[in-house]
Order: structure tokens, then C-alpha cells, then sequence
């Protein structure tokens, strides 16, 4: 019996293994299309228009957040600095689509990494008061 715990203990800790590394993978997500699948996975879309390099820091913020709370579902958004990290936050609608959330806590991430360049940041997506996913970028 003590064999077969271990043989189930190592398979759980593959399957855990691997649903990391996927996990991980979906962090860093591109934007490329899949040709000749019949996916109805939807091809990425831009939600935010990028702010020129070189664009004052207010201006640039305040542009980011115009387009943020534009956006569908968005309640509430905050650019702010802890212990050296960038923060940038968005408050979300309850029921709010998950990779929706996250695609567009990601090219929030992309614009303040324009903004802040050489700067550890991480943006937040916040449903009902809790942080349900997160994103970090460091130098």
C-alpha cells in the first residue's frame, strides 16, 4: 500500500507540474492567430491605443486611465507606487469575463512599462474587493 501512495504522490505531483508550467505560459501571452483551426476561441483584440514614447507621465496616465474606465466592465482604476513597485489596478464589474480581465490588465501592464521604463510593475485585476489575477514585468 505504501507503494501505490507514492506512485499516486508522484503522478498528483506531475499533474500539479504541469498545470503550473501551463499556467505560467498563459502569463506571457502573444499576439498571434491560429490558421486552420475551427477554434471559437476568440483572436486577441487591442483594447487600449498605445500613448506615444515621450509623453509627459500625468498626461500619459491620465490618457491610460481615460481609456481604461471607457472600457466594458471597468468600475475604477489606480496607478500607484510601493516600495519601489509600480501598481496599476483595475476595479472590475462582478461577473466580469476572465480573460476579458486579463487581456486588458496585460496591455495595462504593456503602457506602463512604457511609462515607467526600468521600473518592476505589476497590474491587478479586482472583482468584489478581492485581487483575482495578477501580472508582473521586471527589468
Amino acid at each position: 500500500m505504501e507503494r501505490r501512495i507514492t506512485k499516486r504522490g508522484i503522478a498528483l505531483g506531475l499533474i500539479a507540474l504541469v498545470l503550473g508550467i501551463t499556467l505560467v505560459g498563459c502569463g506571457t501571452s502573444t499576439n498571434k492567430t491560429q490558421q486552420g483551426t475551427n477554434s471559437s476561441q476568440e483572436v486577441k483584440k487591442d483594447y487600449l491605443k498605445p500613448v506615444p514614447k515621450g509623453t509627459a507621465l500625468v498626461t500619459s496616465n491620465n490618457n491610460v486611465t481615460k481609456q481604461l474606465m471607457a472600457q466594458k466592465d471597468v468600475l475604477g482604476t489606480q496607478i500607484s507606487e510601493e516600495k519601489g513597485i509600480m501598481y496599476g489596478k483595475i476595479t472590475f464589474k462582478t461577473g466580469v469575463d476572465k480573460t476579458y480581465a486579463h487581456e486588458l490588465a496585460n496591455e495595462f501592464l504593456t503602457q506602463l512599462k512604457v511609462n515607467y521604463p526600468k521600473r518592476q510593475i505589476t497590474t491587478q485585476v479586482i472583482v468584489d474587493g478581492k485581487t483575482t489575477d495578477s501580472i508582473s514585468f521586471k527589468p
